[in-house]
């Protein structure tokens, strides 16, 4: 039987909850639904209120999402009849459906102090498995993400499992001590099941990825910086991207049926698949006489770059003339903002006045930019400001704590996530969604120092490697003076050889861009829409999958489907019914189907047994 679906995976969104939680001047956290959908490439489709008591609806999908507390007895029949014909039913901190999740609810725990604070921790028992992919064994919290524990920034939900439930991860309190409560729990209901979150994951995934407000000087380094925004404390290893984690957990359940996911990573020109995207940026701090050089020396290793540029006294450090040559060499330039004050909130103004500055100077908005020292105010205000004024994308997000003022050589994730994530404003502004991405720092200034020479390399190495296994958009930040001056480049441009030796000798097939091509790439990504899902089982035992793909990209997208690797050699591929040749590769250790699909609209069909 061939059943028709907009999508494969839907979630329930009562707007009115929405509504009443900004009357009452509060983020309605479940918004964020929407970007974690965004982030993993899955396009799900949002329901109604009325529409959960509609057995027709919901029908259509296998996997519904609900963050409801006041479910109805009618509206949770509905729900169990359908979990029981096969779906799968997904609940953060629900209350009042305990036999619908198999829990029995005891009480709310809020936070200790405020939204944006650790509330607790999951911990999933570890399973030992085989080494899959390159950088070690995956029994490692660098690559697994069951060896380490996943901090909460929500309220918790704690409930005891029922009888027929199995809990997945155990609750620890914000001291790192069992709770003897359960943090994830899967319930059975007939050829369904249900997943009970003891924890808002939405909130936590939105207060890792924007932070908490920048209000005062969290940090004490006299200035406000996005690393006052951080939300995780010193004891985190910030070299662990713990959203990121939270997502593949997410990509497990969702993976238990096949649907298309729009891949993280572009495709070459070409169409192949690549291991990993690299993008290189750097500030110029208005110091001049190094902008040509720097991006003479990229393009001689055959590499993307991009030059921000700062003003001073209402002066860049290069004219027209040196802008044109750095476009010559395939490069790319933007501004970087300088509001480095003791203390400082800048406003709309100051964002205002220096891309005219930039525009007057270059003729060119800037589409991605980092600020100076890595300054900001607020928590969604230099996204909405930058917006305003024609821009898509900010890479200020610190990659670790400061201080140390200038933290190089380190590799890190702030904002617990590699890739970049689109900004959602506060209550204030309606739980908006703003087209305006926040692109994370993550190698901020390799190095090869001679006497760390041995560790300098196997940071370089391991973090290409862990780019590799989970298909990474890695940052790689240096800036122009470490390039181009040679009484400061001896120690940064081995660290970029061996980046590159490194490539060549693993074989690792890497997308390098600048980080506004990234920018413009993730917006034409998140644009890019799958529709018309069609899934069967043929009585010969072949599985056939058959959806839309409407894309803007340049090179198009991969369309990636979990398919069993041992179907290979049974597998079919057709877009607009002409037989292309799919790629299987692995992501975060779990085997993929890819599909590459040029710009356009266009029907793809893929089959295969087993």
């Amino acid at each position: 039987m061939t059943i028709p679906r907009s999508s494969l995976t839907g979630y329930i969104f009562d707007q009115t909850l929405q509504t009443k939680a900004i009357q009452e001047q509060r983020n309605y956290w479940y918004t964020y639904i929407e970007e974690i959908f965004d982030e993993l490439g899955l396009a799900a489709a949002a329901l109604t209120r009325a529409e959960l008591s509609d057995a027709s609806q919901l029908a259509r999908f296998k996997f519904l999402f609900v963050d409801l507390h006041d479910m109805s007895a009618a509206e949770q029949t509905v729900l169990q009849e359908w979990v029981a014909h096969g779906g799968t039913l997904v609940g953060f901190a629900v209350q009042g459906a305990d036999e619908l999740f198999g829990i029995r609810f005891d009480k709310l725990q809020p936070q200790p102090d405020d939204d944006f604070t650790i509330a607790g921790y999951v911990q999933f028992p570890s399973e030992e498995v085989p080494n899959e992919g390159a950088g070690g064994p995956l029994s490692n919290p660098w690559y697994r993400y069951r060896d380490t524990l996943l901090p909460i920034f929500s309220p918790l939900s704690l409930v005891d499992a029922g009888q027929e439930s199995q809990t997945t991860a155990i609750l620890l309190n914000a001291g790192k001590r069992t709770m003897s409560r359960p943090a994830i729990l899967e319930h059975r209901i007939g050829q369904g099941h249900t997943w009970y979150f003891a924890f808002d994951l939405p909130q936590t995934l939105w207060v890792m990825h924007q932070g908490r407000p920048i209000d005062r000087d969290y940090d004490g380094d006299g200035y406000y910086r996005t690393g006052d925004a951080i939300p995780f404390s010193r004891v985190h290893d910030l070299s662990l991207p713990y959203g990121d984690y939270w997502l593949q957990f997410l990509e497990e359940l969702l993976t238990r049926q096949p649907q298309p996911f729009i891949h993280q990573l572009p495709p070459f020109q070409d169409g192949s698949v690549p291991d990993l995207l690299l993008h290189y940026g750097g500030d110029d701090e208005c110091a001049p006489d190094y902008q040509v050089i720097a991006s003479n020396y990229m393009k001689a290793k055959g590499l993307p770059y991009q030059m921000n540029l700062m003003p001073v006294d209402g002066k860049f450090a290069i004219d027209k003339e040196e802008y044109a040559a750095i476009q010559a060499n395939g490069h790319d330039l933007s501004v970087h903002f300088d509001f480095v004050k003791p203390h400082f909130h800048y406003t709309e103004g100051d964002i205002e006045e220096q891309i005219k500055l930039y525009e007057e100077a270059f003729g060119e908005t800037p589409i991605a930019s980092v600020n100076h020292w890595l300054t900001s105010t607020g928590w969604a205000e230099h996204a909405r400001w930058s917006y305003a004024h024609g821009m898509k994308g900010d890479n200020s997000r610190a990659h670790t704590f400061t201080p140390p003022y200038n933290p190089i050589n380190v590799i890190g994730f702030g904002f617990g996530t590699v890739y970049p994530h689109f900004v959602y404003d506060d209550y204030k502004h309606g739980n908006a969604k703003i087209p305006f991405v926040n692109i994370p720092i993550g190698f901020f200034e390799p190095r090869i120092y001679e006497e760390s020479r041995e560790a300098d390399i196997k940071r370089i190495h391991d973090a290409l490697d862990r780019a590799a296994h989970f298909r990474w958009t890695l940052n790689m930040f240096i800036h122009p003076v470490y390039i181009a001056d040679d009484t400061m480049n001896e120690h940064c441009l081995p660290a970029l050889d061996e980046m590159l030796d490194y490539l060549r000798q693993r074989q690792y097939r890497a997308v390098h861009q600048s980080t506004n091509q990234l920018c413009l790439w993730w917006h034409a990504r998140s644009q890019t829409n799958l529709n018309n899902y069609e899934i069967s089982q043929e009585p010969d035992g072949e599985t056939v999958v058959t959806f839309e793909v409407k894309t803007g990209a340049e090179a198009g997208v991969l369309v990636k489907l979990p398919v069993p690797h041992h179907t290979k050699e049974h597998a079919v591929i057709l877009v607009n019914e002409e037989q292309k040749q799919g790629v299987w590769q692995r992501q975060s250790g779990r085997m993929w189907l890819h599909i590459h699909v040029p710009q356009g609209e266009h029907r793809v069909k893929a089959a295969w047994k087993g």
